[in-house]
């Protein structure tokens, strides 16, 4: 059945390009091409063999609440959301099936921000210091890009944060309500000389939040230098500061927990007063220089200060705080030149990181701070160099090979010794490779292919969490390595866009996590067998036509184990928790000439397991949000007012699951219908 499901979803994809050629030969469109970076230099979309979804900001974005960055993503095919209301555990997000265990943050996917890493050094990535406001057009990769990012590259998120404003100095506040508390401040103000432009970004996000136990706020701000230092030269400064005082966890619930009433937050959440307080800083610099017309040297340097402190919802170490520094910088050097006749790129480089944590536990006193049970300095230092050569061997064929290789050291010195020296270090190694083809059918229509290998190593945070109750690492715990195989179709035809790809992906040392009775809340991790994931992604986007324009993706993930067994149970065959084989998404967009526009965004999320038994799942649920505004400008000052729904048909779902959590508490229920509203205006008065 699986297999004939792909085949019909390859036959509706081939249906529907012929329509579309159909259609060209009475109505062409000729659409702009994309080009992208996240493959660390900048390509046409249409000469890439992966799987890649470009989003660009737009009107409906301006319009949205600016709570968390699904709201940019919507409609992306293999990538799916979760916990966009628990700003204490952070968005969730999963590309095929990695970082689907993430119990809070981001694992196994690389994320970077005007070009500076978000990912660490161990591969985990917060997501709350990015405001989903000043993103200006991002970039995924639907599958494995280690051979350029190394360790937790199951996927990659590339971000551009908003462009200086055109004018000589502009300035642009949003003001956003909604229901539950929900209140969120913004300005951007900017200009643009001859050889430099700057923006600067502030916002405060604050809300009650529905459930009990779920209050937050926050502070961002972000200065954003652009200089062009000579005729061939440039330099960008970046600086970034986010300080959050509040974010209360309200935790997970049991099935009968969440028939019984919906809002109320896990007893022991409110007992031991579960949330977290955190601030960071970072600074980011980028120069590129441009030897020749063929040639471009890039540096980045960052580093990155973040302080945080948490309580969990148990006593025997259950507050946590660390004091952390990160550093790192890349080389790389493009050159563009004749192989053989035939266009080339060819891209070397080196990347360096270096994380530091200075990590304490103390017993959790019902929320008051107790006696010290762990003291240790954690440090992971990493080391990456690889090359990729992009060449058109013909005229319709476009070859892709790249390596790299990765060292990862990690390293703790124990300061807590009563329960014995728990000092040690552990040093990781692996080489991850590529092989693409992109066979262009025409101008418009591409085949493409990959083979790609793919490792991700535990995070401090999971070598840490050792179920023996101790310091120091988990002796038990190694990297997961992944070999994925992929084929896809795109093209776009009289302005309809379309693609289908078809990925198999299989894995050694599957990184899953579980809790323990004694420690509820607080996540462990042990590696599996075997596993392998199967999955369809298609998308088709339209034109716009009198101002209507829409889209639909579908995405089918048939994930499951092979060989893993717990407590002497044999779960072969089981399907990976966390992860829906279904996922529907369509939207819908208008805009008049009068300025009136509208939009509805609908999500069908299928059934999915949130334990690895699979004696557990998440109950299928509808999604929908409706937004409608005007827009209006006069002279010097534009204006724009906007209104939405949220959860339009007012479904009863789990906005979050915990899986494998002790004592079933799998869920956590999101809100009901909600409204939201703002104004924002754009003022350039020179």
């Amino acid at each position: 059945m699986k297999y004939f499901l792909i085949l019909i979803l390859a036959s509706l994809a081939t249906s529907s390009t012929a329509w579309a050629q159909e259609s060209e030969k009475t109505a062409p469109v000729v659409l702009d091409a994309i080009n992208v970076t996240a493959t660390r230099s900048e390509k046409q979309l249409s000469e890439i063999p992966n799987a890649a979804t470009f989003i660009e900001r737009d009107q409906q974005q301006d319009s949205q609440p600016g709570a968390t960055i699904d709201e940019f993503a919507r409609g992306t095919p293999g990538v799916f959301f979760q916990n966009p209301s628990n700003f204490a555990q952070d968005l969730r997000i999963s590309i095929r099936g990695f970082g689907a265990r993430s119990p809070f943050g981001v694992r196994g996917i690389q994320v970077r921000v005007d070009g500076i890493p978000q990912t660490l050094p161990d591969g985990q990535t917060q997501l709350d210091t990015i405001d989903p406001s000043l993103i200006e057009r991002m970039e995924i990769i639907r599958g494995p890009s280690a051979s350029l990012f190394g360790n937790a590259s199951g996927g990659m998120i590339n971000m551009t944060t908003r462009s200086s404003p055109r004018e000589k100095f502009a300035i642009t506040p949003r003001q956003v309500f909604g229901q539950y508390g929900y209140f969120k401040s913004e300005i951007l103000a900017g200009g643009s000389e001859k050889n430099f432009d700057y923006g600067l970004f502030g916002s405060h996000l604050q809300q009650r939040g529905w459930r009990d136990h779920s209050q937050m706020q926050n502070i961002f701000s972000q200065g954003k230098f652009n200089f062009q230092t000579s005729t061939n030269s440039d330099l960008m400064v970046l600086f970034r500061k986010f300080y959050s005082p509040e974010s209360r966890d309200p935790g997970g619930l049991t099935s009968t927990q969440v028939r019984s009433n919906r809002r109320q937050a896990a007893p022991r959440n409110v007992l031991f007063n579960a949330g977290e307080e955190v601030s960071q800083e970072q600074l980011g610099l980028r120069y590129r220089k441009r030897p020749s017309a063929t040639q471009q040297l890039t540096v980045t340097a960052h580093i990155l200060h973040r302080d945080f402190q948490n309580r969990l919802p148990f006593k025997d170490g259950g507050q946590v705080q660390f004091d952390r520094w990160v550093g790192g910088f890349a080389v790389q050097f493009e050159n563009n030149h004749m192989l053989f006749k035939r266009p080339n790129r060819l891209l070397v480089g080196v990347d360096y990181g270096i994380q530091n944590d200075d990590r304490r536990r103390f017993d959790n006193n019902e929320g008051n701070r107790g006696a010290l049970t762990l003291n240790q300095l954690e440090r992971v230092q990493s080391v990456g160099p690889f090359f990729r050569n992009e060449w058109r061997v013909i005229e319709d064929v476009d070859v892709v090979v790249g390596g790299r290789w990765d060292w990862l050291h990690y390293q703790v010195s124990d300061a807590f010794k009563i329960d014995g020296n728990q000092s040690g270090s552990r040093t990781l190694s692996q080489g991850s490779g590529t092989v693409g083809l992109v066979y262009h059918l025409n101008n418009h229509q591409q085949i493409y292919t990959n083979v790609a290998t793919v490792f991700e190593t535990p995070t401090t945070t999971e070598l840490l969490n050792n179920p023996a109750g101790i310091g120091g690492f988990n002796p038990n715990l190694n990297a997961q390595t992944s070999l994925s195989k992929e084929l896809g179709f795109r093209g776009d035809s009289a302005g309809f866009q379309y693609e289908t790809t078809v990925f198999h992906i299989s894995s050694r040392n599957e990184i899953t996590p579980f809790e323990l009775s004694t420690s509820p809340g607080r996540a462990f991790f042990r590696n599996t067998g075997k596993s392998r994931r199967i999955g369809v992604e298609t998308r088709l986007a339209s034109p716009e036509w009198k101002g209507l324009r829409g889209e639909v993706s579908y995405t089918y993930s048939d994930f499951e184990f092979q060989k893993f067994i717990v407590d002497n149970n044999d779960l072969q065959g089981n399907t990976f928790p966390g992860v829906p084989t279904h996922r529907w998404e369509g939207l819908l967009r208008y805009a008049h000439s009068s300025g009136v526009f509208g939009q509805m965004h609908v999500q069908r999320v299928g059934t999915f397991y949130v334990n690895n038994t699979n004696t557990a799942s998440n109950n299928a649920y509808n999604l929908g949000q409706l937004l409608v505004g005007w827009q209006k400008k006069h002279q010097w000052i534009e204006g724009l007012l906007f209104l939405g729904i949220n959860n339009l048909f007012d479904a009863k779902y789990n906005s979050n699951t915990r899986i494998n959590a002790a004592f079933d508490r799998y869920f956590e229920p999101g809100a009901p219908m909600n409204f939201f509203g703002g104004l924002r205006l754009h003022i350039a008065p020179i």
